[in-house]
């Protein structure tokens, strides 16, 4: 009996961590908070996981004296671990399909996670992402794991705060021996005061290595750095930059407009769509006796770098955006 028990144990602590898990019953946008003690009263958060997280690992699981259930989890957020108690109720076993490295949703996971690593210097841990050597521009020139690692020490170097958000997704290809997908990621690198802002539209080419995805071959398909803010003052009146120095005028481009404010837009609102790596114009302008101020997000050149854009505005800033031609 006392044998049949070992073994019983053994294979549940195995089936736990063969078994990937998500976040379930969280509010929309919500956070599930990662605590250092099993205990709902515990002060000390150590991080923090997304509601849409998935691939969630468990180690062991406890019930408190209230009869609650707490896991001890390992989940990868950018390149790190974060490791923690969470409530159970909070966790759901994700299917066979969700856990499938060909899942959109596992892709998109993967992505936001490589995103997230570019912020900090993870050189060490390249690996976690990458399967070497690595082709960098979808051709046969391989890319060793170093020279990988000089070029990322060149851009911290000279941008040493850098953040990045993982825009649109695409799937271009399934093969059975690789996955092709399109990704916009919008990005800010700053040095003190100086920065720079905008997106880049990436071709990437992911593999199956041990049932995880990893990044085979990245190609980018375009890079565009935005223009610094500027403020209109009036309807039709001249583009002015932050010093007060005259715009020349230019053609018609791309705008999107954001919102419509009565008074100054909010600071929080406005750095919302600085941290997507936009720039932005405010445009102040009297109607019926009434001052309003809207928030054009641009410009673009094209439609498809204004419509890769409007996606993630509306993602995070401004759910009713869209799109205007202008020419100011």
């Amino acid at each position: 009996m006392k044998r049949f028990l070992f073994i019983y144990i053994i294979f549940v602590g195995m089936l736990l961590h063969a078994t990937e898990y998500r976040v379930t019953n969280l509010k929309k946008g919500g956070m599930l908070n990662v605590r250092d003690l099993p205990l709902i009263n515990s002060r000390t958060v150590v991080g923090k996981i997304p509601g849409d997280a998935m691939g969630i690992e468990i180690r062991e699981c406890r019930y408190d004296d209230a009869g609650r259930e707490w896991c001890y989890i390992s989940h990868l957020v950018g390149a790190e671990y974060l490791e923690g108690w969470v409530s159970r109720k909070f966790l759901k076993p994700m299917t066979t399909e969700e856990a499938s490295s060909a899942n959109f949703a596992y892709i998109k996971n993967f992505l936001k996670n490589y995103y997230m690593a570019e912020e900090k210097n993870f050189l060490d841990k390249l690996k976690i992402f990458h399967y070497f050597p690595m082709q960098q521009y979808m051709h046969n020139k391989g890319v060793t794991h170093q020279a990988l690692r000089t070029t990322k020490v060149g851009l911290y170097k000279r941008w040493p705060q850098r953040t990045y958000k993982l825009g649109t997704v695409r799937v271009l290809k399934r093969q059975p021996t690789y996955i092709d997908v399109k990704a916009t990621v919008f990005w800010r690198h700053a040095k003190g005061e100086e920065y720079e802002s905008g997106h880049d539209v990436q071709k990437i080419r992911l593999v199956r290595s041990d049932n995880r995805l990893k990044i085979l071959a990245i190609k980018r398909l375009s890079h565009v750095v935005n223009p610094k803010p500027v403020v209109v003052e009036e309807k039709n009146a001249t583009l002015t930059d932050l010093n007060g120095s005259s715009v020349p005028s230019t053609g018609e481009k791309y705008y999107i407009k954001a919102g419509s404010f009565t008074e100054t837009p909010n600071a929080g609102y406005l750095q919302k769509i600085s941290d997507l790596g936009f720039s932005y114009t405010i445009e102040t302008t009297t109607q019926g006796g009434k001052r309003f101020n809207r928030v054009y997000i641009g410009p673009f050149s094209t439609t498809i770098d204004s419509t890769n854009a409007l996606d993630a505005i509306r993602q995070n800033v401004n759910a009713s955006a869209y799109i205007e031609t202008r020419k100011w």
